[in-house]
């Protein structure tokens, strides 16, 4: 086999190998999240003077749904998303709405949450916003959920 045959078997297996890479990025699945998880305080960055205590997640994942259920200091909630990117909205009554939307971005599940307000010569206003993201470790043992503002991260352990 002469050098320019060589070569060209090289470009080609290379342009191959690229290709079929690729496709794989793309077609990987997000992780999923599902699992009971408790707050790690020891491995968490929260402001100073916050007053954090003990905190249980249960997530529930399936395709893009996903049920977010917390239970700390007696005081329980859930949430709901689906990971398509696009907003939601429940109305409040008196122009008032509560949205969220979620998406993937590669193995980060961004969120966010807010509540807005329209009134005649203001407009729409949004008066509440929680973004975060989600991400797994690779051993999916840890959770570590990051917020914006205050900047905080939280690291919970699977139970």
């Amino acid at each position: 086999m002469g050098c320019l045959a060589l070569r060209q078997l090289l470009i080609a297996v290379t342009v191959a190998l690229a290709v079929a890479f690729a496709a794989l990025a793309q077609n990987s699945a997000p992780p999923d999240l599902s699992g009971t998880w408790v707050l790690n305080l020891a491995k968490s960055k929260v402001p100073k003077h916050a007053t954090i205590g003990s905190e249980t997640l249960v997530i529930k994942c399936a395709g893009d749904s996903i049920e977010i259920a917390s239970s700390s200091g007696g005081k329980q909630s859930l949430e709901m998303f689906v990971a398509d990117g696009k907003e939601r909205t429940k109305d409040t009554g008196s122009g008032g709405q509560i949205y969220s939307k979620a998406q993937w971005k590669k193995s980060v599940l961004f969120t966010e949450i807010g509540g807005r307000v329209t009134t005649a010569g203001i407009g729409e206003y949004d008066f509440l916003t929680d973004k975060q993201r989600w991400s797994v470790s690779p051993d999916s043992h840890v959770l570590t959920r990051e917020f914006d503002d205050p900047k905080q991260i939280f690291v919970y352990d699977k139970q």
